[in-house]
């Protein structure tokens, strides 16, 4: 299981259909369907049920569902976490001045 995977599988979730979830993760729709069913073989479980151009979740898709989402989150907040060292998004800042002058802002006016 990869987030590449993940991320095929929750776009079909949400778009309800192969070709719309394909654009939508901007690869041809043959390749997303490839995708999945080698995550359902890769798992040994029906994700989705198929007839005709309706996809539905099966059983076992519900219960991966919220899962995946967590999972795929997860790994946002890292990317972010990551992203705001690097750029100095977010830390710690320390600024030093001579007495009298911190006492000057500590002051309410």
């Amino acid at each position: 299981m990869d987030v590449k995977q993940l991320t095929h599988f929750l776009a079909v979730v949400d778009h309800q259909n192969f070709t719309r979830a394909a654009q939508a993760v901007m690869i041809a729709q043959p390749a997303l369907s490839i995708s999945i069913r080698k995550f359902e073989q890769q798992l040994g479980i029906q994700l989705f049920t198929r007839i005709d151009k309706q996809v539905r979740l099966t059983q076992e898709g519900r219960a991966l569902e919220p899962h995946a989402r967590k999972v795929l989150q997860q790994i946002e907040d890292a990317k972010l976490a990551v992203d705001e060292m690097k750029g100095l998004l977010k830390g710690e800042v320390r600024l030093g001045t001579p007495s009298m002058m911190g006492r000057t802002f500590s002051r309410k006016l």
